[in-house]
C-alpha cells in the first residue's frame, strides 16, 4: 500500500505512526483503529486510482443550471436553454448512473463543455452533481464548475435583471426558526436564530480570486430588463432609486434554501444570516444550490428575476392561482401573464469569459 500511496503522491507514514500513539488505549484498540483507518485510506486510494482511468473524457467546464421550462432549444428558455444552444447544441442527453430523475446531462466533447441540469432544490442539485462527478467515464480533475440560473433579489440592493457574481453562500435553513407572532419584539421581524455548531458547513466562501477574475470580465456587460419589470418595482417601491435603475453586474452573497417566494420576513432573515456569517459582500440574492461550488473550483452567476417582497403583488395579479411565477414580471400583458419577453440573458456574460479563456 505504501508503494501505491507513493505513486499517487501521498505520504502515509505520519498516518501510520499515529495509529500507535493513542494515549491510554490498549494495543487491541490501537489495532482496531489502525486497521479501520488503513482500510479507509485504501478505499480513498482506490477512488483516486479510478479518477485516472485511461480513455476518460476530459471536461474543461461544467455548466450547472437547475431547470429547463420546455425544450433544450428553440422555445421560451429556462436556466439551461441558452447555454445548451451556445455550447452544447445538438448534443444528445447522456444518462448518468445512479442519478436522480431530475438530472439531465449533455456533453460536447469537441469543446470540453458539459451541461448538467440538476433539478430544483439542494437535494436534487447535490445528488445530481455528486452522481456525475463520481462517474469514471469523465475526468473532472481540471474542470471549472459554473453554476448559473436565477433567484430572488435583495430588496434595496438588487433590481430586476441584475446579475450577481456569487462570493459566498449561506444556508438559510440551518439554525433555529420561529413564527413572527411568537417573538417578544415582533417589530424586529427576524425569526431566524443562529447555531454556531452548524457554522462550519452552513456558510461557505467561494474562491474570491476566481470570483474577482470573473467579475472583472463581466462587470461592464450590458443587461436587459422589461418595462413591465421596471413599472412593477416603481409602483411597489415608490421613490427608491435602486428600484428604477438599470440592471448591472455586482458581487454578492446568496442565501440558499428550498423555499421559494418567502415574503418580507424571510427576506429580512436572509439579510441577517449573511451579516451573521460575515460574508465578504452584502446579501444580494436567494437561490438553492450555490453552496455545492464552495468545495471545488467554481463560480456562480445568478440573475435577479424576482423579489421575495413582491409575493403579495404576484398573488394579487394571479387571482385564482396560489402559485406565484416570476415570469409574470417579464410579460408584456399583465392580464394574461403571457411570457412574451425573454428574461435577461447570461450567455453574453459567458461569451466574455470564453473570449478570455477560449474553449475551442
Amino acid at each position: 500500500m505504501r508503494d501505491t500511496a507513493v505513486k499517487c503522491g501521498l505520504d502515509i507514514e505520519p498516518i501510520i505512526s499515529d495509529f500507535y500513539t493513542f494515549e491510554g488505549s490498549s494495543m487491541k484498540t490501537k489495532n482496531i483503529i489502525g486497521t479501520a483507518c488503513l482500510a479507509l485510506l485504501m478505499v480513498c486510494l482506490l477512488l483516486f486510482a479510478c479518477a485516472q482511468v485511461p480513455g476518460q473524457i476530459k471536461v474543461r467546464v461544467l455548466i450547472v443550471p437547475k431547470f429547463e421550462i420546455g425544450k433544450t432549444a428553440g422555445d421560451y428558455p429556462g436556466e439551461a436553454q441558452l447555454f445548451y444552444e451556445q455550447y452544447c447544441a445538438d448534443c444528445e442527453e447522456v444518462s448518468i448512473p445512479n442519478a436522480p430523475s431530475s438530472a439531465h446531462f449533455y456533453m460536447n466533447e469537441s469543446n470540453g463543455v458539459g451541461l448538467l441540469v440538476t433539478g430544483c432544490g439542494k437535494t436534487a442539485a447535490g445528488l445530481s452533481l455528486s452522481s456525475l462527478l463520481s462517474w469514471d467515464a469523465y475526468d473532472f480533475s481540471n474542470a471549472t464548475i459554473v453554476s448559473v440560473g436565477c433567484g430572488g433579489g435583495s430588496t434595496g440592493l438588487s433590481t430586476l435583471g441584475d446579475v450577481v457574481v456569487v462570493t459566498a453562500a449561506c444556508d438559510a435553513e440551518l439554525g433555529h426558526r420561529t413564527d413572527v407572532r411568537e417573538l417578544e419584539a415582533p417589530d424586529r421581524g427576524i425569526t431566524w436564530f443562529p447555531d454556531d455548531s452548524y457554522k462550519e458547513y452552513a456558510y461557505k466562501q467561494l474562491n474570491l480570486k476566481l470570483c474577482e477574475n470573473a467579475y472583472q470580465l463581466v462587470k461592464d456587460c450590458p443587461l436587459r430588463t422589461t418595462e413591465t419589470a421596471k413599472s412593477v418595482l416603481a409602483d411597489s417601491y415608490s421613490g427608491e432609486e435602486w428600484a428604477t435603475r438599470d440592471p448591472h453586474v455586482a458581487k454578492g452573497a446568496v442565501a440558499t434554501g428550498d423555499c421559494y417566494w418567502k415574503g418580507r420576513t424571510d427576506h429580512d432573515n436572509a439579510v441577517a444570516i449573511a451579516e451573521h456569517y460575515d460574508s465578504p459582500d452584502l446579501f444580494k440574492l436567494f437561490t438553492s444550490d450555490v453552496g455545492l461550488l464552495a468545495q471545488r473550483a467554481g463560480i456562480s452567476l445568478r440573475a435577479s428575476l424576482a423579489q421575495d417582497t413582491l409575493l403579495a403583488w404576484l398573488r394579487a395579479h394571479l387571482r385564482s392561482s396560489m402559485c406565484a411565477s416570476s415570469s409574470l414580471l417579464w410579460a408584456t400583458n399583465l392580464d394574461t401573464g403571457r411570457r412574451t419577453t425573454r428574461p435577461p440573458s447570461l450567455t453574453s456574460l459567458s461569451k466574455r469569459m470564453e473570449r478570455q479563456y477560449p474553449l475551442r
